[in-house]
C-alpha cells in the first residue's frame, strides 16, 4: 500500500512539473490583446400597432423624420490579459483612434459614450484613449435608424495582433473574485493543477480511508485532502 501511495505521489509530482510548464508557456506566449463587445439592451423606440385610417410619424430631436429608430447600449471591455497603448511610440492601433463600425444599413443619429473607465473619448465615431487597461470598459449609448436591430463591430485588423469578441451582457457581482484579480496565465494554470490533482488526491483519499481507517496515514490524507479542495475557494471569493 505504502508503495503505491509513493506511485501516486511521483505521479502528482510528475503531473505538477507539467502543469508547471503550461504555466510557464501561458506566462509567455498567452498574454494577447482582447475586447469583448457586449449588447446591454436595444429597444425600437418605434413600435407601434397599426391602425386602419391612422399613420404616425417620428421625429428626433424634433427635427428629423425617422422609421424604425433604436435606442442601443453596448459595454466594450478589455478581457485580455495586455493593456492597449492607444498613443505615442507604442500605438498598437493603426489609425487615428479605434473606429468603431456598424452593420447593416444603419443611419446613425447619436452615438455618444455614457461611462468610461479608462478617459476614452469619441470623435468622428472613433475612440480615442491613452491606455485601456484590463477589465476597464468604456459604454456606448446611439440612437440608430435601421431596418434591424443594429450591431456595433471593431475589426481586429485595427488593432495589432487583437482579437474580437461579442456577447450579451449579464450582470457581474459587485466585486471581483481573487481569481480576477491573478494574471489570465496564472489563473489558467492554477485549473490546470488543481483539475489534474485532484484525480489523483481523491484516489489517494479514498484508498486510505478504506485500507487503514483511523492510523496515522489516514489523518494525514484527510488534512491533505481539505486543504486542497480549498483551492477552488479563489474562485468563489
Amino acid at each position: 500500500m505504502n508503495k503505491l501511495f509513493k506511485y501516486i505521489g511521483w505521479m502528482a509530482a510528475i503531473v505538477t512539473i507539467v502543469a508547471g510548464l503550461i504555466g510557464i508557456y501561458f506566462a509567455l506566449h498567452e498574454k494577447q490583446i482582447k475586447l469583448d463587445i457586449q449588447t446591454v439592451n436595444s429597444e425600437n423606440l418605434t413600435t407601434h400597432e397599426t391602425v386602419q385610417n391612422l399613420s404616425i410619424k417620428y421625429y428626433y430631436l424634433d427635427s428629423i423624420e425617422v422609421n424604425n429608430l433604436w435606442k442601443t447600449k453596448w459595454i466594450i471591455r478589455n478581457v485580455g490579459d495586455k493593456t492597449i497603448v492607444g498613443t505615442g511610440s507604442e500605438n498598437q492601433l493603426l489609425n487615428d483612434g479605434l473606429p468603431l463600425h456598424f452593420k447593416n444599413k444603419c443611419r446613425v443619429l447619436s452615438l455618444d459614450i455614457t461611462s468610461s473607465s479608462n478617459d476614452a473619448i469619441l470623435k468622428n465615431q472613433k475612440l480615442l484613449f491613452k491606455q485601456w487597461r484590463r477589465d476597464e470598459y468604456v459604454e456606448l449609448t446611439a440612437f440608430i435608424e435601421s431596418n434591424n436591430q443594429p450591431d456595433i463591430y471593431i475589426s481586429d485588423r485595427d488593432i495589432i495582433d487583437s482579437e474580437i469578441s461579442y456577447s450579451t451582457y449579464t450582470s457581474k457581482r459587485e466585486y471581483n473574485s481573487i481569481a480576477d484579480h491573478l494574471p489570465i496565465w496564472l489563473n489558467k494554470t492554477l485549473k490546470v493543477i488543481y483539475l489534474v490533482l485532484c484525480v489523483f488526491m481523491i484516489l489517494a483519499g479514498i484508498l486510505t480511508f478504506c485500507t487503514n481507517i483511523g492510523d496515522k496515514s489516514s489523518k494525514i490524507a484527510v488534512i491533505i485532502l481539505f486543504l486542497f479542495m480549498m483551492i477552488p475557494i479563489i474562485w468563489i471569493f
